[in-house]
Parts: structure tokens; sequence; C-alpha cells
């Protein structure tokens, strides 16, 4: 296997580097309350207290954990509350709508639907920054259901198709693999360290103000109450700085790696390491180069595709290291940016000017039929084709589901169904997820009275047969997950459900896709067994359960607890499902379909 093609294993490399990293972060948050203690401790030694008992010890150190996690928690919370698309408009970013007719902005849609597809990832909201003439781009959110990604003008005008989609690829992968989450923790954590400065700081002014108010009172010049205050508030101070500056340089360490980790990935989704290796090229061949003119470029730099700014805290790895391992092959010198990219090609149509490298892999699967792209633009036309698509599974009671739809939907909605209903019926099985994922940003749309409305009437239209099938629930997740994503949880674990093991709550889901593989019964206990032997994740003994264990309560709580297990983990569980489709040589369409719900509803590429 070639550098250029084994972006699997430098996914695993780079995702093994990033908990050693997190690992020496959390040591050095310890050794902050251990150095803590000592000065105590000294205190302590000599004023004749007693600190050598365990209790204290214990004491003093969970004291000053929990003063720093709480400090974290706080601004943890607080930079949690700022969504993706807030963050973009912050550094200047214009939303793209989704109607637009500009080529480039049309380009960019275009290639941010095939890189959500291929990674299973909602389409997210889209942004320009159009001040910005640098090569640079960004994935901003808590959530992969509410992100955000903006590029900058630059971006736009001086990569090619290719090359924009290896930039939107990797943005992707930040998305997929949890980086902005871990960024805001170890911001939390950072902030956490400067408090004991600012604690210390704190102190020493007290002191100061107490030392000179009894010294006036007491006619001594000297005074001397706030000495030994003064003096813990100043060590407090210098443990403080210390333990920021060092926690800093983890954190770009960290930051550099997850660099590395996105761009692997960004190869899994494309195919093609050269665009990604050509774009990055590109940067250093620009006098502009990445760096952003915002203000705000400096607080935000570890969100950005790459950094122009180099120091001891680099957030980024060197051009030239991120270059040699997508190409091996390169001669050292730089590309110069181009002009007039979008001359030759046809970026308005979505079935021309495709990436030669996903022509086969991502553009086999994105809905060619442009009546999808059309309803997928709107509130109106997202939920009359998410409706038409819950609907084909259930010919028998579609009356009755019309019937429903009439009394609940808006006039409007129940038109675009009418009209639409005979082209989207005949959509293939394989397409329909991801024409839900194309349908991402219009339901955010949405306010929130409306999204429950929604909601509560999918839920009555899947049940409509009183059986909610399993393509049936993870297209109710995904949905979900798009409409709730930063409002309010789309289900919650029971405490008896919280008791099961990660493997046991992933049973529960084999067990379900096992039932509607339309495999009998008595060969479930060997297809599982097979099924299994191929991987070192969950343990080969999982058993068969009775239906009466796989209830809608039960398949939420183990699709919570997988969802948000590691990303490798889901990729081994959704192995498994593969390798159960195949107990009979082939896969079907219809698995096919429901083996991308299932990847789609746990937040995952489809393998």
């Amino acid at each position: 296997m070639t550098a250029q093609t084994d972006f699997f294993g430098r996914q695993a490399a780079a995702r093994r580097a990033t908990k050693l990293l997190v690992l020496w972060f959390a040591l050095g948050v310890l050794a902050t309350a251990a150095v803590i203690y000592l000065i105590i401790f000294a205190v302590g030694e000599n004023t004749g207290e007693d600190v050598r008992d365990i209790h204290y010890i214990v004491g003093v150190l969970a004291g000053t954990l929990l003063f720093i996690g709480g400090v974290s928690f706080f601004k943890q919370m607080q930079l949690s509350g700022e969504g993706g698309g807030e963050i973009a408009k912050d550094l200047g970013g214009t939303k793209v709508s989704a109607d637009t007719t500009d080529p480039a902005e049309r380009r960019l849609l275009n290639v941010v639907q095939e890189m959500s597809i291929a990674s299973g990832v909602p389409v997210p909201d889209v942004y320009v920054l159009y001040n910005e003439a640098c090569i640079n781009a960004f994935a901003a959110g808590t959530r992969q259901e509410a992100a955000a990604i903006a590029v900058s003008a630059g971006a736009l005008e001086k990569l090619s198709r290719d090359e924009l989609q290896g930039v939107v690829g990797h943005e992707f992968s930040h998305i997929l693999n949890g980086d902005m989450r871990l960024n805001v923790r170890l911001l939390g954590w950072i902030f956490g360290l400067l408090a004991i400065s600012l604690l210390g700081s704190i102190l020493m002014r007290f002191a100061f103000l107490v030392d000179n108010r009894v010294a006036r009172s007491s006619g001594d010049k000297k005074g001397g109450v706030g000495i030994l205050i003064i003096a813990i508030g100043l060590v407090l101070y210098v443990v403080g700085m210390c333990s920021q500056f060092f926690g800093k340089i983890v954190q770009a360490a960290i930051s550099r790696n997850r660099e590395h980790l996105a761009d692997a990935s960004s190869t899994q989704f494309t195919r093609n390491p050269l665009a990604l290796a050509n774009a990055l090229s590109r940067i250093g061949g620009d006098t502009c180069g990445s760096e952003l003119r915002s203000p705000k470029a400096t607080e935000y730099a570890h969100f950005f595709f790459a950094s122009g700014f180099n120091s001891i805290f680099a957030t980024h790895p060197p051009l030239e290291k991120r270059i040699r391992l997508l190409n091996p092959n390169w001669d050292g010198k730089f590309l110069p940016p181009l002009k007039n990219n979008l001359v030759n090609e046809k970026a308005t149509n979505p079935r021309k000017g495709k990436s030669a490298a996903t022509a086969g892999f991502v553009a086999d699967r994105m809905p060619t039929d442009d009546i999808v792209r059309h309803l997928a633009q709107t509130t109106n036309g997202a939920r009359a084709l998410i409706f038409m698509i819950l609907m084909a599974d259930t010919p028998a009671d579609h009356d009755e589901q019309a019937r429903m739809l009439l009394e609940k939907e808006n006039q409007t909605t129940f038109r675009l169904l009418e009209k639409n209903w005979e082209q989207i019926s005949a959509l293939p099985r394989e397409n329909r997820i991801d024409a839900v994922l194309l349908a991402a940003p219009a339901l955010r749309e949405m306010k929130l009275r409306e999204r429950k409305e929604f909601r509560n009437t999918l839920r009555q239209l899947a049940n409509a047969d009183d059986r909610i099938s399993l393509f049936e629930f993870c297209l109710l997740r995904t949905v979900e997950g798009v409409l709730f994503a930063a409002t309010i949880p789309t289900s919650g674990t029971t405490k008896t459900d919280a008791k099961r093991t990660l493997a046991q709550h992933a049973n529960i889901i084999l067990n379900e896709f096992l039932r509607q593989n339309w495999s009998m019964k008595s060969e479930w206990k060997n297809q599982l067994y097979n099924a299994l032997l191929e991987q070192n994740v969950f343990p080969q003994n999982l058993p068969v359960l009775p239906d009466s264990e796989l209830t809608i309560p039960t398949l939420d709580a183990a699709f919570d607890a997988l969802k948000a297990a590691p990303i490798l983990t889901k990729e081994q569980f959704l192995r498994t499902c593969k390798k159960i489709t195949l107990s009979d040589g082939k896969t079907s369409e219809t698995e096919r379909d429901l083996l991308a719900a299932l990847a789609s509803a746990l937040g995952c590429p489809v393998l």
C-alpha cells in the first residue's frame, strides 16, 4: 500500500497521537494541582500547620481541580452557545443561499453536498468570507447537525474544483471526528489554568490593600499583615502563567495532529490526495498565503484549514510536511494561484464538472434528479421530500397517510407532494437517505414550533402501519438530529438503559438489523457470530435477543450510546452490519439503503 492510499493507517496514527497529547494535557492539570499543594505544604511547614494528613492532601488537590474544572466548564458552556454560523458571521462570513445563481457559490454548494454524502454528515450551512483574499476555510459548531463551513473568497477564486473539494473534505473531517468539540474543551481547560493566575493577581491586590490599611491605622510603615498572602498570590500567578504556557503548547500540538487526521480523512472522502496537496501548495505560492485580515482571526486560529501564524503556539503543521505526506513525489515547488478557474468548469450543472477522482465514488451516490435538489432548497420542498421518502416504504397505507398530511400540512407542501410523488417514489433506494442529508439546511430554517409539529407528523406517518422499520427509525433520528441539534435533545437514556455496556447497546441494533434483514431467525446466531469474527471491538459471543428487548426506547438508548462512541468503533460496527448483509454472498439495493440510513443515524461515513 502506497503512502498516497494509506489514509486509514494515517488516521489511526493521528488518533493515537491525539489520545497521548490529551493525556499529557490532563497530567499537566494534575501537576498544577500538585504544585499548588506543595506551596501550601511549604507555607504550612513554616507556620506549624499539619498539612501532611491524607485528608488535607486530598482536600487541596480536589479543591484545586474543582476550581479549574468549574471555571473550565463555565467557559465551555459559553463557547458551546456560539453556533457554527455565529462564528462564521463573527469572522465576516456571508451565508450562501441555497438558490444562488453565482457560479462560484453554486460550485461551492455542489462540492459541500458531495462531501456531505461521502462523510454521512448532514449538509451544513455554508458561508463565504468575501473580505478575505487568502486561501483558507474552517468548520465550526459543537455538533455535526448544527455545523457550518466557511470558505474564503480567495479559496473560491484561486483553487480548482478538485482542490476546493479537498479543502472542503478536510473541514468535514473536523466535523465528523469531533475536533471542534475537542477544541472547545481544550480552550476551557486553558481558561481554567488562566483563572489560577487571575486568582493570584486578585490575592496580591487584596493583600496590598489590607496591608496598607493596617499600616496606616497602626502607624507601622512596613505593615506586613498581607505579606504571606502576597507571596501565595505571586506564586499562584506564576504557576498559573507557566501552566497556561505549557498547556497552550500541548493544545497547539493536539491541533497540529488533528490537522494531519483531517488531511487523511479528506483523502478518504475524495479518493484524491493530490487535490488537497495542490490546494496546500497554492497557499505557499500565493502572496496572500492563508492569513486572514479579520482582527478576530487569532482567537479562532485553531479552526482554520491553514494558518498564517508561525510561533511556538502554531496550530498547523508546516505546509511542506503536509504536502509531502499527501504527495511523496512533490518536487518542493509551490503552485501559483489559479486565475479564471471557473471558465472551463460547468459549475451550475450538478451532474457535470465533478471531480474525476470522485466520479465513481461520491458521484454515483449523488441524487441526479434535479427535482431532489430543487425541493431540498426550500423549507416546504424539504418537508414534502422527506414525507415522500418516508411514505415510499408503505404503499398500502398511502391513502391514510395522504389524509393525515392533508389535515396537518400547509397547502404549499401538500401540492409539492402531489406534483412530485411519481418522480420521488421512483428515486433509487440507496439515494433516499442522501436526499435527506441534502435537505438539512432548509430544515434548519424552521422555527422551533414548526420543527416540533413536523417531527410529530413524521412519527405518525411512520407509525401508520403500527410498526416502525429500522430504516424509518434511522431516518427519523437523522431528521430530528438536524431539527433539534441546537435546541433540545432528541431523546434520553433511562437509568436502566444507562447500565448497559456499549457492546450490549450495539447488540440491540445488530439484532434489529438481523430481524429487518429478512433472514431466518434460526440463522441469526451463525450470521452474528461470523460477522463479529473479523473485528476486535465487540465480543464474539453477543447473544441473539428476544423480540421483547427490541423496543423503540431500547433502540433509542442504543443509538444514543453508539453515536457518542469513537468514530473507529462506529466504523467497525458498520463493517459488522455490512458483513451480515453479505451472508448470502451479495448486498441488495435495499440492504445498501439500510446501511446508508444506519451510517447517517450514527453520524458516520458509509463504508
